[in-house]
């Protein structure tokens, strides 16, 4: 059975979060409390037989509000301070010392 599809006592029954999708990779009867919650893209992550916790950092994953390789390209580390789905656009390049980062999301002078 498809425990992602059914209502059943080992079943998904709603546990992945908004943002996820339940996986049953195998739906032999045999196979039970075999279900995964997988994190939808750009978000990553998984948890068996229950939610995930997703992560989506802006530095290195590919995104429309990603930093791609802005940092990267002006030789400055990237730095996403909450890889939380929802928070977005929160990214920042820092400066190498004796330089400081000021300003908000971006590339730094």
């Amino acid at each position: 059975i498809d425990e992602c599809a059914v209502t059943c006592t080992s079943c998904a029954a709603g546990a992945c979060l908004v943002g996820q999708t339940c996986v049953d990779g195998n739906t032999d009867a045999a196979s039970l409390r075999d279900w995964v919650c997988t994190c939808d893209a750009p978000a990553v992550g998984s948890a068996p037989a229950g939610a995930a916790v997703c992560v989506l950092n802006e530095c290195t994953q590919t995104c429309p509000s990603c930093a791609g390789d802005t940092c990267e390209a002006a030789g400055q580390p990237c730095l996403d301070p909450d890889p939380a789905p929802n928070s977005t656009g929160d990214w920042e390049c820092s400066c190498h010392d004796p330089f400081t980062t000021v300003g908000g999301v971006g590339m730094k002078a």
